[in-house]
């Protein structure tokens, strides 16, 4: 998060992405804000309805293990999936900043202060008192990034995850019992159990970072992705190509293309990987077996107008002359039979995905 030049980018935590068109600092919360208020598209296992994501937009958003958790634009929260361990008892209050992973969830207040809720049982959603710029949370600990770039970790110690490194960080990720963070001049540190190799990130110069169980993710300033830690399923295999956004969970990966077009790997037990949907993306988040994106722009009001209504069947036309060569959205609702695309799968579109467009 340390490039300069109008290139979108990102970080996250256990399968939490942003990106923007901007250099992130540590101020902002690289992994988890998107670049702008949207609708969100899911996708892969569905067994909880964890990939059923409700109408937005939304500002921040996160995939955890069967559950999902969002912001909305009034700071709200709201999370849908599996209940268990308590994860869709969401706090009152205004929230910026999201993480949710196996049984229970953190967030950022509007003020900074975390607040933490689900499963306890190892004190993990008894995050430390201060003010955060930061989270990442991994099925038993969390951890954070205080105002002054340092870190902070809490829960089970099993094998060293409190034992956070010195120093000044601007983005973190958590594992399965393993963190990574970025330093502000993009190298990247480990730290927690080292078995599978995923404490231990290449040297390098990197500008995101993402986790998944047993591996990890770093994002290059040239685009490329480096890989490593455990790859049993094949989740650090990545694709030829250039990148702008990464997210990781379990056993599998999902980036963004440098043209906005979605890329996964690794094991595909629910479709997460085979079934991504088609498109130009702007953020993205990796949960157990499911995945969780925001399209790209807003393109109901795709000519520009100003006066009422700003939506017309103009739009329509105007989305498909612009947008839809390629994409699966201007045949919103499905249809096989000759017309393919009508007036229809203009209303079907504003219903699905034009939600918060002026």
């Amino acid at each position: 998060m340390i490039r300069e030049h109008r290139r979108r980018q990102v970080s996250l935590g256990v399968g939490i992405v942003i990106l923007g068109f901007f250099a992130i600092h540590a101020a902002a919360q690289p992994g988890q804000v998107a670049p702008m208020m949207g609708p969100l598209v899911g996708w892969g296992d569905n067994f909880f309805s964890q990939a059923i994501c409700p109408p937005g937009p939304f500002r921040a958003f996160d995939a955890g293990y069967d559950n999902s958790l969002a912001v909305r634009p009034d700071g709200s929260l709201v999370a849908w999936g599996s209940w268990e361990g308590g994860v869709l008892n969401v706090p009152s209050g205004t929230f910026s900043v999201v993480a949710t992973t196996r049984l229970w969830s953190l967030a950022i207040r509007s003020d900074g202060t975390l607040a933490g809720w689900g499963s306890n049982y190892w004190g993990q959603t008894n995050p430390p008192a201060g003010r955060f710029i930061a989270i990442a949370a991994g099925p038993y600990n969390g951890y954070g990034i205080r105002e002054d770039g340092t870190l902070a970790a809490w829960g089970v110690n099993s094998n060293g995850q409190l034992s956070v490194p010195s120093g000044v960080f601007i983005a973190l990720a958590a594992g399965e019992v393993f963190g990574v963070a970025l330093r502000p001049d993009g190298t990247a540190v480990g730290w927690g159990d080292d078995t599978n190799g995923a404490a231990s990130p290449p040297a390098g110069t990197y500008t995101a970072v993402a986790a998944g169980d047993y591996h990890a993710l770093l994002l290059k300033t040239d685009g490329q992705i480096v890989a490593y830690g455990s790859n049993f399923r094949g989740q650090c295999n990545v694709p030829p190509g250039d990148y702008v956004a990464i997210a990781a969970h379990g056993l599998w990966s999902l980036a963004i293309r440098s043209d906005g077009t979605l890329a996964a790997w690794g094991w595909d037990a629910a479709g997460q990987v085979s079934t991504r949907p088609p498109g130009r993306f702007v953020a993205i988040t990796a949960g157990k077996s499911h995945g969780i994106a925001m399209p790209e722009g807003c393109w109901a009001n795709c000519d520009g107008a100003t006066t009422t209504p700003t939506l017309t069947v103009n739009d329509f036309v105007c989305f498909l002359n612009k947008f839809a060569a390629g994409d699966t959205y201007a045949n919103c609702d499905g249809s096989a039979m000759p017309p393919v695309l009508n007036v229809n799968d203009f209303v079907c579109y504003v219903n699905s995905y034009a939600a918060g467009c002026p």
